[in-house]
């Protein structure tokens, strides 16, 4: 019980550690109470935060980066839905799993919010994707599933100048490694690439995120 306290799942050396063995830093420990907090109140009560499962940083760095007049795709819907929507002008979001998909969707409806665009996915994400022009996008949150397959879609609808977050890069998975080998290639060698090491809303433990700016011309414009 009190090795599953300290390390979560086991793979990593204890919850303050991501999976490539990094200690969150002191600044990063300022968050722990919040963590802690939103995580037995999700356990206990079944509350959600209205804030992406992200590393806090990360929320505060995309918080001051959004603007109203940004379209954002979103790969993996959840709460992160419903704070994007609240500041972007245009959010498409794509779900795979029906289930979750249902209980976003009447979140959505209950809180009002029209300028979601949001798809239930059962094929492949660039299927789902046909209607969406190449480079139409200010900011591509990537998560869920088929990352590494994922990560090739978001190159092609960020616009150039724009910005993919990666989320999980630490994950020791090919497809997170893929994506996140794909991701900074793609960003190129003068990109602007912030990785956040962070405890999350609801998760008392740490992973890491990627922001990468897009200076290379995306694939297919």
């Amino acid at each position: 019980m009190l090795a599953r306290l300290l390390k979560g799942d086991g793979m990593r050396k204890t919850r303050f550690h991501n999976y490539k063995g990094q200690m969150l830093d002191a600044a990063g420990f300022l968050y722990l109470p919040h963590s802690v907090v939103t995580a037995l109140l999700l356990k206990v009560a079944g509350h959600r935060p209205e804030l992406p499962w992200l590393g806090y940083r990360a929320i505060n760095h995309l918080d001051e980066l959004i603007t109203k007049n940004w379209r954002v795709l979103e790969f993996g819907s959840g709460m992160s839905t419903i704070w994007l929507a609240r500041r972007c002008g245009f959010l498409k979001s794509v779900e795979t799993n029906e289930n979750w998909y249902a209980v976003v969707k009447r979140i959505l409806a209950e809180k009002s919010l029209g300028n979601v665009d949001y798809q239930l996915c059962r094929g492949a994400e660039d299927e789902c994707l046909q209607d969406c022009e190449d480079a139409a996008f200010d900011l591509v949150l990537v998560d869920g599933y088929n990352r590494d397959r994922v990560m090739g879609v978001a190159i092609s609808k960020v616009k150039r100048g724009g910005y993919i977050y990666l989320d999980n890069s630490d994950v020791p998975y090919k497809e997170h490694q893929t994506a996140r080998d794909l991701l900074l290639k793609a960003a190129g060698s003068g990109a602007e690439v912030k990785i956040f090491n962070d405890l999350c809303p609801t998760q008392v433990c740490v992973s890491e995120g990627i922001l990468a700016s897009m200076t290379s011309k995306p694939r297919g414009s």
